[in-house]
């Protein structure tokens, strides 16, 4: 479903990401990892078109997002993002109903459908209580639900996050992250989220992406890429991995020195 082919990005001259590949099918979800710095933010911008490509390509359902107009890539592709600048004046249902902007007519007005996927990804992020809510007004962990909300009023089947738990407490992330892990599997959707933290993604993700040093280091399952020995060396820090109730999913601990 999600196909990237010798992805490379850059920041004017300096190179971020280099010869980046793999393969994500319906229904999946990859969770990306590494170190501050070393390209997880920019994968995912690279691959929702916001930045564009040094080389390589990114196809969703066989479509090349380069060949696509914003409407048509908005239809495919949603995004959390971590960076935020939100117009504070702007209520909460304001905020989640310019998700459906890619499906609105010239007259910008909502039909039915439109209103009913808005309430529908509202009740989905726990979001319906701040849709009368100013955005300025809210603190970061409700703008992010709010985030979410849009993105799956996109109704886009790749969603990608960046951060998605920053400023959510334990409950919402684990509400959040379990969503998301329902939309995968009962909704079909695709997801590729960059987190910081290693058990979440061994928790939720069916894949993982490690990136080090501008390219992939390791990808796979969990289990393969969570390794203690190989994460020790790209995190410059002594890790140990317990077994978890499941075998294929393995906590990651510092070790006490």
């Amino acid at each position: 479903m999600l196909t990237v082919e010798g992805l490379s990005a850059a920041y004017g001259s300096r190179k971020v990401l280099t010869d980046v590949s793999f393969h994500l099918e319906n229904g999946k979800v990859l969770g990306v990892i590494g170190p501050n710095g070393a390209g997880k933010t920019t994968l995912i911008r690279a691959l929702s078109g916001v930045i564009p490509l040094a080389a390589g390509r990114v196809s969703v359902n066989g479509q090349d997002l380069r060949k696509l107009s914003e409407p048509e890539r908005a239809r495919l592709v949603a995004v959390v993002p971590q960076a935020r600048n939100l117009p504070a004046a702007f209520t909460g249902l304001e905020m989640v109903q310019l998700g459906r902007t890619p499906y609105v007519g010239w007259t910008g007005g909502l039909s039915l459908r439109d209103i009913q996927h808005v309430h529908r990804a509202m009740q989905r992020a726990s979001a319906l209580e701040l849709a009368d809510r100013r955005l300025g007004d809210l603190s970061g962990g409700e703008q992010q639900r709010l985030l979410l909300a849009r993105a799956l009023a996109q109704e886009a089947p790749l969603l990608l996050l960046d951060e998605p738990t920053t400023h959510l407490d334990l409950q919402h992330q684990i509400h959040l992250l379990g969503e998301v892990r329902s939309l995968a599997e009962h909704d079909g959707l695709t997801v590729v989220m960059a987190l910081h933290d290693l058990n979440l993604v061994a928790r939720y993700a069916d894949q993982v992406a490690l990136i080090a040093e501008g390219g992939l280091r390791a990808l796979g399952a969990p289990q393969a890429v969570l390794d203690p020995e190989l994460l020790s060396q790209v995190y410059h820090l002594p890790l140990q991995a317990i077994p978890g109730r499941d075998a294929s999913r393995p906590i990651i601990l510092p070790t006490v020195l």
